[in-house]
């Protein structure tokens, strides 16, 4: 089992996130990554890249990773570019998690539409990929025309960075199986909903001739670890279901809110399949459950919500790396 994290997410907070980043190599983590929105206060971040190049500088060890960044906001040159000299950077240990986006906010900035973002998305995986097999590349598209051209710096991966690729739909499953390296589900779907997108995309990667073991398996996870479990039952009260009140309730999520039964104003009920709440043992525990069930062999822990402190995470660092991290030591 390899153990990711995503770190203090409020933009004002870089030092400590970074403090945060080193701290959790110190401690045994596999890999750091960071979530990208739009127009968000206090959650998330709205240039993953530029952190994840400072946390570059004081880490050795650690993978590097989006997850995820919104694929249809940029054009795929400066995404090559950007993540190739991201690689050169950590000395290979970067990879691209990246799905189609779904906030109409987010494409209304940048001018971007929601419509057609599908096959535009797969256009520029396409046109990633081959950027950074180091050839000059003719790429024929309306959209992303290109001529002899010649991407630098190139990756120091070969043959390239793993790209993950990220969302639920029936088109999404068969992407992240036929383009992507791995299939990274986000920490919404509870258990029932992870297993039956769980179940297509194996299907896909059946039809490929991939067995399921030959990839990366990661799963994402919000985590509310404390000391006592009444303590972690406290800060999950505080913390983690008005983040969810706040950002799936109102509006017709595809995995949770009004989309289906799930009341998002009731621990008891949302936490069910879906989050990891407890004290270390616990915490153990309940990580032995998604692994037998799901199967996964990364777990990204995401352990910031809205309005936390940084020390706040930086102890649930603490209690993973010291406590947590050794119960799955081979």
């Amino acid at each position: 089992m390899r153990f990711g994290l995503i770190p203090v997410e409020d933009s004002r907070y870089f030092a400590e996130s970074l403090r945060q980043v080193e701290l959790a190599e110190m401690l045994g983590f596999d890999s750091v990554w960071l979530e990208e929105h739009h127009g968000t206060s206090g959650h998330y971040h709205p240039s993953p890249f530029i952190y994840l190049a400072g946390y570059a500088t004081r880490t050795e060890h650690l993978t590097l990773g989006t997850d995820i960044a919104i694929l249809p906001l940029y054009h795929p040159v400066r995404v090559a570019e950007d993540v190739a000299q991201l690689d050169v950077m950590s000395n290979g240990r970067v990879i691209l998690g990246v799905a189609i986006g779904y906030r109409p906010q987010e494409f209304d900035a940048f001018q971007t539409p929601l419509d057609g973002r599908g096959a535009q998305f797969v256009e520029m995986i396409k046109l990633i990929q081959q950027l950074w097999s180091g050839e000059k590349v003719t790429f024929e598209s309306q959209r992303y025309p290109l001529k002899e051209f010649s991407l630098e710096p190139r990756p120091v991966q070969r043959p390239r960075p793993p790209i993950w690729l990220g969302g639920w739909g029936k088109l999404a499953l068969k992407r992240a199986a036929v383009l992507g390296d791995a299939w990274v589900p986000g920490p919404t779907a509870n258990l029932a909903k992870l297993k039956g997108a769980q179940e297509q995309y194996h299907g896909h990667l059946a039809e490929l001739g991939i067995r399921p073991n030959e990839r990366e398996r990661p799963l994402t996870r919000d985590v509310i670890i404390a000391g006592k479990q009444a303590q972690a039952e406290e800060l999950a009260e505080r913390f983690l279901m008005p983040a969810y009140r706040d950002e799936y309730s109102s509006w017709d999520h595809p995995l949770i809110g009004t989309s289906d039964a799930t009341a998002t104003d009731r621990l008891a009920e949302l936490r069910r399949d879906r989050f990891i709440i407890g004290d270390p043992d616990q915490v153990i525990e309940q990580i032995n459950y998604f692994e037998d069930h799901f199967g996964m062999d990364h777990l990204i822990c995401r352990l910031h919500f809205p309005g936390m402190l940084p020390e706040m995470v930086t102890e649930s660092i603490r209690l993973i790396g010291k406590e947590v991290i050794p119960a799955f030591a081979e």
